[in-house]
């Protein structure tokens, strides 16, 4: 049986098929452990939590979609008013949805950009251990450049994935350069793995730009969605994955039926960005192949015991 198991934030698990779900015409099984805002510390712990309860083999494939360093992630059974139990985390430290637990006191108190890229560093390092051991086939990617600190994406104004680090930044400069002290990290975790890391996602999406989703708000402006369209992810496919994971020609005709369905639905529906969400979710619960898909429950791992 051919499995795959997947793990990443909102670039990976979003609201319409990403790179993961069209893997489902490939795979026999998909796990999608990905989770809309997860920052690095999560998804580490996601693939150690998978790996318990129904332990990584070396026949699975895993791929896993690293997000960005500005992310804080916790774990709790009381949600907050606008968040279900589970992992609380929704983006950046200084995305305009975390303004209200974020307050500068916090900020000042615990948090250091070169430590939080210095955690992210060691997630990777460590996760990259455990699917050694275990002998599965594993690639690794990114939003983007993870050496870059954010510099090299686009951000939407509010969502907080840049910070004032990043302007010293640049096409010759890498957080290597700007925080020398973790350049040991670099050798070990890339540059000695440059089979296992396919190109960030983001990265990716700036050569096609046409291809990005693009919507009305509800003043009549248009406004652009920075994550992959599924038409991006075809292409990411082909280009990444395609040989690595021995994909078919006949499986990418499959790809550009669905995908082809998709563009249409939002070329009818870019008007209202939730009306097209609720289509293309009916669309791709009724495939055949989305029925392969398995999503475990993140939220209730740990239950409320009520200590």
């Amino acid at each position: 049986m051919k499995r795959l198991r997947i793990f990443g934030c909102s670039y990976t698990s979003y609201a319409w098929p990403s790179y993961a779900e069209l893997l489902c015409y490939h795979f026999d099984g998909i796990e999608q452990w990905a989770e809309p805002g997860l920052g690095n510390r999560a998804i580490a712990e996601l693939v150690s939590e998978c790996h318990v309860r129904n332990p990584i083999t070396k026949d699975d494939t895993v791929l896993i979609q690293w997000s960005s360093h500005l992310r804080n992630d916790w774990y709790h059974v009381n949600n907050l008013p606008d968040r279900l139990p589970g992992w609380q985390t929704a983006g950046s430290i200084f995305n305009y949805k975390n303004q209200t637990i974020y307050d500068r006191k916090w900020i000042e108190t615990f948090f250091h950009e070169p430590a939080y890229f210095m955690h992210t560093l060691n997630f990777i390092s460590l996760v990259q251990g455990l699917l050694d051991s275990i002998g599965c086939t594993w690639y690794m990617t990114s939003i983007g450049d993870i050496s870059k600190l954010g510099a090299d994406i686009r951000d939407r104004t509010g969502y907080g994935e840049k910070t004032g680090v990043t302007k010293y930044v640049s096409k010759e400069k890498t957080a290597w350069d700007i925080i020398p002290h973790l350049a040991v990290y670099r050798e070990p975790l890339f540059e000695n793995r440059k089979d296992r890391w396919l190109t960030p996602l983001e990265l990716h999406c700036q050569k096609y730009p046409d291809l990005t989703f693009d919507f009305l708000d509800e003043y009549g402006e248009s406004f652009i969605d920075l994550h992959p369209s599924p038409a991006q992810s075809r292409i990411y496919i082909e280009q990444e994955m395609k040989n690595k994971l021995a994909l078919p020609d006949e499986y990418f005709n499959q790809l550009d039926d669905i995908v082809s369905k998709i563009m249409n639905i939002h070329k009818k529906y870019k008007s209202n960005k939730r009306v097209f969400e609720h289509h293309i979710g009916k669309l791709f619960r009724d495939e055949p192949q989305s029925k392969k898909i398995f999503r475990p429950n993140l939220n209730n791992f740990v239950e409320n015991t009520g200590i």
